[in-house]
């Protein structure tokens, strides 16, 4: 059996449409492997941003850390600042109370005055009205002078508890202004780490950008990568068809032939037929064009 036994047509189709299928499939995996090569840049553009947004997340937790630091030293200034006033308040309370109290006087002041209005009473000569009205003044400063030494130590007390009041609300001034201090520090760092964080972004940017280019380049090429496989899935359809023909003529063919390869030798074996079997196969050599006459 050789290929001239099948049409010249069918061949030639067959032909045709194999180089057709191949040509298609040459071009899909081209594209194929282009769109390989994009989804590779593109996803390696994703995995540095990746890597940035990882260090970004380290630089947001200590972010958040340092927020957290500064609420709670805004929280103790605002506490000692709360303390300082009630102390403030409470001491302006005991100075309004004081001052309904007789006015003190400092005693060495009264002791002076005194001595020095006895010594004019007993040393200098004086109108009888003006005696009698120094020795009103010398008694009302003696009672006075007694009245305050009585006095003295709770004056004494209350000045040594102002002083108290008022060093413990220096004590908490200063942890106040402390800790606002730290407020300040803390605020200084959250504005380095901002800093920071926006020099990522225009690389963020980049990336995004890049990533997304290549993307679409590796959308397109799929696409074209996809149309070639359509084409040749259909071609190839045609090609599985045109072989099937051609097998099936081929094997039309074979069995005519082992037919007539059986018949033959059936006839050779009766002599009697050979002649008549020899003619035959002329027969059929004239009609396929094999010899002419």
């Amino acid at each position: 059996m050789s290929s001239d036994d099948i049409p010249n047509g069918l061949l030639k189709d067959l032909s045709d449409s194999e180089k057709r299928l191949n040509a298609l499939y040459e071009k899909r995996d081209h594209f194929n492997e282009e769109g390989k090569v994009l989804r590779e840049i593109r996803d390696d553009l994703h995995t540095r941003r990746k890597r940035i947004f990882t260090t970004m997340d380290d630089i947001r937790a200590k972010k958040g850390q340092l927020l957290e630091d500064m609420q709670a030293a805004k929280s103790r200034r605002n506490m000692y600042n709360e303390k300082s006033r009630v102390l403030s308040g409470q001491r302006r309370s005991k100075d309004s109370v004081n001052k309904e109290h007789e006015e003190y006087e400092d005693r060495t002041t009264l002791e002076m005055d005194l001595k020095k209005l006895e010594e004019q009473y007993q040393t200098m000569p004086h109108s009888l009205q003006k005696e009698r009205d120094m020795v009103k003044s010398i008694e009302g400063k003696r009672r006075k002078l007694k009245t305050l030494k009585a006095k003295e130590p709770e004056y004494r007390a209350e000045r040594i508890q102002t002083e108290n009041v008022e060093d413990e609300m220096k004590g908490y001034r200063k942890l106040a202004d402390e800790e606002h201090q730290r407020m300040q520090e803390i605020f200084q760092k959250l504005k380095e780490i901002n800093d920071e964080m926006d020099t990522y972004k225009p690389s963020i940017d980049h990336l995004r950008s890049e990533a997304d280019k290549k993307h679409e380049e590796y959308l397109k090429v799929r696409k074209q990568a996809d149309s070639y496989h359509q084409k040749a899935t259909e071609l190839r359809e045609k090609v599985l068809n045109l072989r099937d023909q051609r097998n099936k003529i081929r094997n039309e063919a074979r069995q005519v032939i082992a037919e007539q390869n059986r018949n033959v030798s059936d006839e050779l074996d009766n002599e009697d037929r050979l002649d008549d079997a020899a003619d035959r196969a002329v027969d059929i050599l004239l009609k396929k064009g094999k010899i002419s006459m």
